[in-house]
């Protein structure tokens, strides 16, 4: 276990204990980076910032649920901050859909915040490894991810809306995610040396 994890561990026991500064620390160190996926996913400023607020809570609420052994604790946030921003895009959309007003005459003319600088936030090494990984991924590869992770999307969905098969866009989500992941453990190789 690294040292970095080490230390997660160890503000989560603190978390289990009540203690908010453990909370808050975890909350300065990784909000930026959950903060930017809900944000790509809901493409709303305060909607992203409620899904953060949710998020954390999450973590102080049900801590006891991310198992060190399964995964570095920046993927247990970033999979529950997508879940939640998701199901957040869903409801949204179901609202959307019941209200008399078409969605064009509701926002005619609202200009959406667009993130001034969460993006600086971040890892800007880790951005430049996802956004070249991602880049080198064949074209079918990148887009099944992007409607399976930003939007949401089913297999069955996926599978439908491409017109592919369904044991295609699987592979090609596999395939993808695999080369993603070979990135991310050697970005974490070169983190510690």
């Amino acid at each position: 276990m690294s040292e970095q994890d080490q230390d997660d561990v160890d503000l989560l026991a603190g978390i289990a204990r009540r203690d908010s500064d453990a909370l808050l620390s975890l909350y300065r160190k990784y909000n930026g980076r959950v903060f930017s996926v809900i944000y790509r996913i809901l493409d709303n400023r305060a909607a992203a910032e409620e899904v953060l607020q949710d998020t954390f809570y999450r973590l102080w609420d049900r801590s006891q649920l991310y198992q060190p052994e399964k995964g570095q604790l920046i993927w247990w946030l970033l999979t529950v901050a997508r879940n939640l921003a998701l199901d957040h895009k869903r409801k949204e959309s179901r609202r959307m859909d019941s209200n008399v007003f078409s969605k064009g005459e509701l926002w005619d003319g609202a200009e959406l915040d667009r993130l001034p600088g969460a993006a600086s936030e971040d890892d800007p090494d880790l951005r430049r490894t996802i956004q070249r990984v991602m880049e080198e991924l064949p074209d079918e590869q990148k887009r099944a991810i992007e409607l399976a992770y930003f939007e949401g999307l089913t297999h069955q969905e996926l599978s439908e809306k491409l017109g592919q098969s369904l044991g295609t866009v699987k592979t090609r989500i596999r395939l993808g995610l695999s080369k993603l992941r070979k990135a991310m453990r050697d970005y974490g190789k070169v983190m510690m040396l």
